[in-house]
Order: structure tokens, then sequence, then C-alpha cells
């Protein structure tokens, strides 16, 4: 589920291709030596992305140098990512304004200053990635199925050597609890998977990415085997008991979104650059099907999509992806010789996130620019519903709790446009009616809830003053009972995340932009579910999304079924 190597670097959370006249979000670095070959292969892409016009030599090198210190986050083809476009068209500061954000970074967002970067950025070049900015357009680089296949690295050759269960201490591997750790620069040796016993709080392992890692999805039946997606493109299939990367294939050139099919044969990577779909063996990770994301838009012309959402459902042998720019929903059934699709149109403007309903037939996907989240039958394959969700919903991962005999759904709102009110929407999981709508303090993002934890938790985000704050919701009155500031989060605290007994909750915390600079640069906070009260803090450099391997027994978060009591 859900949830994310920049010169003008990036911020906390996925959000669907970030356009702005101005400029950043998150972050880069010049990459250490084990990134180099990954490193290699993106400046390789970028180069070959200029324009046949384009053969001055400093325009060349440009490419490179954005490939390999902005991409990550701006997006291979300059249109946008997880933060804003940098391009002719989209960027309205100047040469000499860009050249001069790079240096200083910003200190609203994740973007470091140009001294961060060991000294891998020249002046000059720091001129040429600004005149590329703002002079040439977005580019239309291509990732085919053959570039994907020629991608695959595999790591261990022989799996069935690895050790037969885990090599460090931990009580049951449900409490492991994984965090997507971005480090400073988006890249290099500090980009990196970080593994932590969620009854003791100790860190047991990581993995290291080469970029920055975005999200995980764990396989539904054997308990070793996770995948991570970093925001190059890359997705890592990763052995759980000796903690080490087995393969790793490059699926798209940016993209964060990963799922696996309910009997762990398939995963699914969906891109934003390129905008594709692609079909993997899980075991293999051999790509075995590319769908482009083409497709008529809301107004009736050819468009192609981000690939938003994405899922495997324990209710059948399916993936259902959405859309975002066209406004439809794709079901790819996978029990039928070439994946066919189905198509479920005029869902919503701009969709993004969603979720699963316990029994997995339905799908709730966030519509931003409807202001509505809207219901997706799989059983009949067509749209149920639409719920009024307040300002630009924003799901993350979900949440689903039990109420006074209801099954309830959560929906945040993440308001990035100008719109009010800030609430969270509760609505029923069977009739599908607005339940409630709880008034909070700012926009939030991703929903963490347990069946034997009190409280439902919403981080609240943005760059507003109470973006440092997480605020819990009783789940029998639903009121918001208690606002907690997350120390030394400097106005980034995302992602919250149960521990598997439903004892803990980790929170993400970082600082952003020039604070960055020789202060502390973040953590994971830990707090006990029912006093609330903070217990531990572990050391991470940019941590960002976290998930609890109890997902891989769970449909949708809040419901997960409870570990064996020790």
């Amino acid at each position: 589920m859900t949830i994310s190597a920049s010169c003008i670097a990036c911020g906390g959370s996925p959000r669907s291709r970030a356009r702005s006249g101005g400029l950043p979000r998150r972050r880069h670095h010049g990459v250490g030596a084990r990134a180099r070959a990954i490193l290699a292969l993106a400046c390789g892409v970028a180069a070959t992305l200029a324009p046949p016009a384009l053969a001055d030599d400093d325009i060349a090198r440009a490419e490179r140098l954005f490939a390999e210190h902005c991409a990550t986050c701006h997006g291979v083809d300059r249109g946008g990512y997880v933060a804003p476009a940098l391009n002719r068209d989209d960027t309205r500061l100047t040469a000499a304004q860009v050249g001069a954000r790079i240096l200083a970074g910003s200190a609203t967002t994740l973007m470091p200053p140009h001294p961060t970067w060991d000294r891998t950025l020249s002046g000059r070049d720091r001129d040429r990635i600004a005149k590329l900015v703002t002079t040439q357009p977005k580019s239309s680089p291509s990732w085919t199925i053959d570039d994907i296949r020629g991608s695959l690295a595999v790591l261990v050759g022989d799996e069935s050597k690895l050790p037969a269960r885990p090599t460090y201490p931990i009580a049951d591997l449900a409490d492991l609890m994984t965090v997507m750790v971005r480090g400073r620069h988006a890249a290099g040796d500090a980009a990196r998977v970080v593994f932590v016993d969620g009854r003791t709080h100790r860190t047991v392992g990581e993995v290291r990415t080469g970029w920055a890692p975005h999200l995980m999805d764990y396989h539904p039946r054997d308990p070793r085997w996770a995948y991570v997606r970093d925001d190059m493109g890359w997705v890592h299939k990763i052995d759980l008991f000796s903690l080490q990367t087995v393969r790793k294939v490059r699926a798209g050139l940016n993209g964060a979104s990963l799922a696996v099919s309910r009997d762990g044969r398939f995963v699914a990577a969906g891109s934003y650059v390129p905008h594709t779909l692609v079909i993997l063996d899980a075991t293999t990770l051999e790509p075995l099907k590319l769908l482009p994301l083409r497709s008529m838009g809301p107004d009736g012309k050819p468009v192609e999509s981000d690939a938003g959402m994405l899922l495997g459902t324990p209710f059948a042998d399916l993936f259902v992806v959405a859309l975002e720019q066209a406004g439809q929903v794709w079901i790819v059934d996978l029990a039928k010789p070439d994946f066919p699709v189905s198509v479920i149109a005029d869902v919503g403007r701009h969709l993004h996130d969603g979720f699963l309903s316990p029994d997995g037939r339905h799908v709730v996907v966030a519509s931003y620019d409807d202001d509505v989240v809207s219901i997706i039958d799989l059983a009949e394959k067509r749209l149920l519903r639409r719920i009024p969700a307040g300002c630009q919903p924003h799901l993350g991962s979900g949440a689903v709790v039990r109420s006074h005999g209801r099954m309830l759904g959560i929906a945040t709102n993440i308001g990035t446009r100008a719109c009010t009110p800030h609430e969270v929407t509760v609505f029923d999981m069977k009739s599908f009616e607005v339940v409630k709508r709880i008034p909070v303090i700012g926009p939030t993002e991703s929903p963490a809830a347990h069946p034997d934890a009190p409280y439902i938790v919403v981080d609240i985000v943005g760059t507003g003053p109470d973006a440092d704050k997480i605020q819990f919701i009783d789940k029998n009155t639903l009121e918001v009972v208690r606002t907690v500031t997350v120390p030394g989060s400097f106005a980034h605290s995302h992602f919250p995340e149960y521990t598997a007994r439903g004892d803990f909750v980790y929170v993400s915390a970082r600082s952003g932009g020039d604070r960055s600079l020789g202060r502390d640069s973040g953590r994971v906070a830990v707090y006990d579910a029912r006093t609330l009260e903070l217990v531990r803090e572990i050391a991470l450099e940019v941590p960002a999304g976290v998930f609890s391997h109890l997902r891989s027994r769970a449909v949708v978060v809040g419901l997960e079924p409870q570990p064996a009591k020790r």
C-alpha cells in the first residue's frame, strides 16, 4: 500500500507531478561508489533526451548533471515528480534566481544548500543547470520492456543458499518496522531502508538502495520477501532474513507505485516517467508485460497519465491502477493470458491514491480536483458512487476502523491548493454514507490505525505553523483528543505507523532545507499508543515512509490481525 538525487531537492510525501513556477521540495548528493553504476545509467538516459538541435557541450553536460543531481525529485524528463517541474514552460524564475536557489537551498523544503554537496558541483556547473532549466523544454524519454529487461541485476545468484531464518535477533518477524530513509541528498550511501524491531526499538539492519527509497510492499505468502520502489524507478527484491537485496530492475525512470498480487506471483510497478505500468515476475523480476498508460481524458482528448494508486487485492487475481490525468481506473486480470484490462472511465479528475475495503472487493480512490473519493466495485467493474471528502482528499495507505459496530473508512485531505476547511472525513464502509467530518488543524496526509489501539492518528503536513504536529482521534467519539508536537521536526512530521501489536506509533520527523546544514537531520519518534508519551527517538537522516511487516497479513491499515502474544 502506500508513500518519494536532487539538485533542487525533494521533500516529504508522494505528490502527483508537482508543478510550480518556483522550485523545490527535496534533495540530493554526489553519490558514493556503490551508486556509480546506477548513476551511470541515469546519466546515459538523460544525455540522450536533449532535442537534436542542442549540440552545445554545455547543454549536454547540463543534462548529465541534471540526471545526477536533480532527476530523482524533479523527474528525468524535467516535468516534475515529487518536486516541481523544471523546464522553460513551467519555471518562472530567471537563470540567476535558479542558480541562487541551488546555492542557498530552501528552508521550507528538504532542498539542501549547495555547500552540503561535498564540492561536487562547481559554480559553472550550477549555471549550466540553471540555463537548462530556464531555456529548454520538458523532454520525452522512453523506457521500453527491453530496457527494463536489460537493467535487471542479479545480486544473489543462488537464493537457495540464503539463511532459513532471520540472522538478527527478533522475536517475531511481524514486529519488523521498515523505514524509508532518503538521506539528505536523496542518493548515495545515505539512501537506504532501515529495519527496526518494533518491540525493542533497536535497529537490526539496513539495505542501501542508491537512490531515495519511496515505499515497500511485502510478499503476502512468504514472509522472507519484500519489494522496495525507489524514486529513480528501481524495484529492489529484498530478503528480510539476511537483509540484503537479491535482485533489482529499473521498472521506469521515475515512479513510486508498487503492488504484489494476492498469490505472490507478480509485482506491478507504475511510473510517471514514462507513463507506463509493468508487470514483473515476483521471483525473477523479469518483465512480463508493459502497459502504456494512454487513454482519453475527462475532456475527451488523448492523454498520457501518471500511475497513481496501484493495488493488489485478495478479492481476485487483479491489479488495480489509477490513471491520474485520464480520470480512469484500470483493472488488470492476472488470471488470463496477456493480462487483459478492463477500463472504468469518468472516475474523477486527477486521481491519486487509494485503499481497499476489508474484503478487497471495493477500492476507494481520491479525486483531487473533485474533492471526492470514488468507490469502485471490482466484482461488477463499475463506479459505485462518489463521496464528498473535503478539500483535496489524500488517502495515503488509507485506514479502516471498527467503531460502535460499524466499519468506518478514514479520508484525509492534503489541501495543497487554496481550499478549506481542513478536516478528516469518516464514512461507513458498507453504505458509503458520510458519518462525520472531523475538524483538524491543518492539511493531513497519512492516517494510521490499529484494531487494538484507541486512536486514529493523522499527520499535519505542509508548511504552516502546525506542520510539526500529529493529532489523535478517539475511535469511539470521533473527536480529536490530543495534539502532539513532534520534537526536532521543523515542520515535517509524517507517515505515522502502528507497530504490530498496536503498542507504539512510529512517526517520521525531519528538518528541511538549510536547517539541515549542521543541525538535526531527522529521526523516527516513537510514542506509546495509549499514554501518547514519547518513549524513544531513533536518529535517521531524512526518514520518510514507515511500513510494518504486519501489513503482509492485512488487507487495509487499521484491521491488521494480531501476531502471537509472547
